[in-house]
């Protein structure tokens, strides 16, 4: 390890507990919309349509140095709307929304969709 990236480590340091306690209070909320949300194992391909869209969209975002209220200010959404988005609540948002928001901001929009069924019928077996 280098001599600059001891010194790093040795500035690093966790924030006092009161203030990591206060943080998880606040996350633990139910209704908290500033937490990323990640997709479930068993999503089905709607749910994960939409968690792959909003991902699309934040990035979009940060390419473009866009801050929230500028996102929601171009797709004429409210702030809550806006954290849905950039916080996968994929929940809270239907998915002809999101398709119709990446119209919206001019993106190039391809969905495939690989019905698992469908590639079992195409997949020759061997006996």
């Amino acid at each position: 390890m280098t001599s600059t990236n001891k010194q790093t480590l040795k500035k690093f340091s966790f924030p006092p507990e009161e203030e990591l306690k206060k943080l998880l209070k606040r996350v633990e909320q139910p209704n908290y919309r500033r937490v990323n949300i990640g997709l479930h194992p068993d999503a089905t391909p709607a749910e994960k349509a939409k968690y792959k869209l909003c991902k699309t969209i934040a990035r979009y975002v940060r390419e473009n140095n866009l801050t929230e209220k500028e996102l929601g200010k171009k797709l004429g959404i409210d702030q809550t709307k806006t954290e849905y988005i950039l916080f996968c609540h994929i929940d809270k948002i239907a998915l002809d929304e999101l398709v119709n928001y990446t119209e919206e901001l001019a993106m190039p929009l391809e969905m495939k969709i690989n019905s698992k069924h469908a590639w079992e019928k195409a997949s020759p077996k061997a006996h």
